[in-house]
């Protein structure tokens, strides 16, 4: 006799106390926790209490029978299968259909022959045991499932606090809203000091979602900042060309990108340098959204700047800057596509021109208002929960 499951716990339901007894006895005898009702409502109470997994029952019994059992049994929401086994007198294909439409796994007729009951049982084991192993493995990835997702909300985390604080350098300020759609995301930004009399300010785009591409935005925030050093050396030699200088950096970067990216991944950026002294701005876009400019308080927002190629594509692709020149009350906004791309739920993009819309018609208020406006529309834009992709806004405001 083959050892069965020690998980298995059987309930015999039977009016008859004779085959009560004698199944009760049969199923201790293979190694099995043996329970036993007179009654279908009585069985179906032990059942859904909790705890088995096997029910031997009579097809004939008072007050609820065995079809209706079974019925019940599949209805409820146990933890575990309940692999059931009517015993009946009928053979007639009619009256199987039905048993088997009410959920009963097996069969097995009377005058009870117990060498047939023993096989019907072993294939009861086997479905347990499979059963219970899907069970334990099930088990295992929702406790792996568990420690990923913990994982992923540390990754969001420190992700979220390596971006810098909304503030301001000099006259210039900086707001920022951004969501990832999982819980990671591929856009990244970041503004900094490039000594006394400069600032550097980016937004990039890494194709694709998760941790992959939440990595290598790490990678490229990592990278430029970095760079900050030989930026600001760069910056301060006689006669330093600010456009050549940022059309240098973005290319040094792609550099290095196809140098150490084994992967299918390419990033889309927007990169600025910005001269304190002089108010001028150099955009280098890399297969990026054009940024919004507004060149005064009340002013209309107007696209700057053209697409390029994306950093990881080709070894020279000759990037250029364009040049902006700033003045008091002046906004420059950079933003990623899956801002101007968050459809609705007719499927409908939100677009440049709605973001333009915003912008202007939030010009009077503080810049962190601006921001939030914008962010808040989106969200009542999308009317779902989340975004399809990362949405990040980007905005500097000059005093």
């Amino acid at each position: 006799m083959s050892e069965p499951p020690a998980t298995i716990r059987a309930l015999v339901v039977d009016d008859d106390p004779v085959v009560l007894r004698l199944l009760t006895l049969f199923l201790q005898q293979r190694g099995y926790a043996v329970e036993h009702c007179e009654d279908g409502e009585a069985a179906l109470a032990r059942v859904r209490d909790g705890g088995i997994n096997l029910v031997v029952t009579d097809r004939n019994m008072p007050r609820m029978d065995g079809l209706d059992l079974c019925r019940a049994v599949r209805s409820l929401a146990t933890p575990a299968y309940v692999y059931t086994i009517m015993l009946t007198a009928s053979h007639e294909r009619q009256s199987l259909v039905a048993a088997m439409e009410a959920g009963v796994d097996d069969f097995i007729g009377k005058p009870l022959n117990l060498a047939e009951l023993g096989a019907r049982l072993r294939a009861a084991e086997r479905v347990l045991s499979l059963e219970a192993g899907l069970a334990r493995r099930n088990e295992q990835l929702a406790q792996a499932y568990g420690q990923l997702q913990r994982d992923l909300e540390l990754a969001r985390t420190l992700q979220v606090g390596h971006l810098p604080a909304p503030g301001a350098f000099g006259p210039v300020r900086f707001d920022w809203r951004l969501e990832a759609s999982g819980y990671v995301g591929g856009d990244t930004f970041d503004y900094f000091a490039l000594g006394e009399h400069h600032l550097c300010f980016y937004l990039a785009d890494v194709a694709g979602h998760g941790v992959a591409a939440a990595m290598m935005a790490f990678h490229t925030q990592h990278q430029l900042r970095a760079g900050a050093e030989r930026m600001t050396q760069a910056l301060g030699r006689p006669r330093a060309d600010l456009a050549l200088t940022a059309a240098a950096v973005v290319a040094e970067y792609n550099t290095r990108f196809l140098r150490m990216n084994e992967t299918s991944l390419f990033v889309t950026m927007l990169f600025g340098l910005l001269d304190l002294r002089s108010l001028e701005a150099a955009l280098v876009h890399a297969g990026h959204p054009p940024a919004l400019f507004s060149r005064a308080p009340g002013a209309p927002f107007e696209a700057v700047g053209t697409g390029a190629v994306p950093i990881g594509v080709l070894e020279d692709p000759g990037y250029e800057a364009s040049l902006l020149q700033l003045a008091p009350g002046a906004r420059l906004v950079l933003y990623s596509d899956g801002t101007t791309d968050c459809r609705d739920a007719a499927g409908q993009a939100f677009g440049p021109g709605r973001l333009c819309a915003l912008m202007e018609d939030r010009s009077a208020a503080p810049l962190a208002q601006a921001c939030e406006g914008v962010h808040a529309a989106l969200r009542d834009w999308r009317g779902g929960p989340g975004f399809e992709d990362d949405v990040t806004l980007l905005a500097l405001e000059l005093g």
